[in-house]
């Protein structure tokens, strides 16, 4: 588990990195450009490639919170179900073995 965790660390750590390596070279070329500060749309203008991807991301990732929100609304009565049902199969192979154990301990 302790290896998992450090492996998880690790690739977080290199993700963060890029990431980090990314806003310093957009920054870089938005400063090269002549964007130091970003300009809005003109009207009826699409967005550049890059703002709409950035755009499509953040919808995606809205999404993707949303449907984990459901799934763990979902799991977590499954979860109790299936805790539930363990705990009744239990109860009856317990009753099953009692009398049997019983019998035995009688004769």
């Amino acid at each position: 588990m302790a290896d998992d965790e450090s492996t998880s660390g690790t690739v977080s750590g290199l993700v963060e990195n890029f990431i980090a390596q990314l806003r310093v070279v957009t920054e870089g070329l938005e400063d090269l450009a002549g964007f130091g500060a970003r300009r809005p749309l003109a009207p009826g203008t699409f967005p550049l490639p890059g703002a709409l991807s950035a755009a499509q991301l953040t919808a995606i990732s809205g999404s993707v919170a949303e449907q984990l929100a459901v799934l763990e609304q979902i799991l977590s009565p499954l979860t109790e179900w299936s805790r539930t049902w363990a705990e009744v199969e239990e109860r009856l192979l317990n009753m099953s073995r009692r009398p049997a154990a019983e019998s035995s301990d009688n004769s």
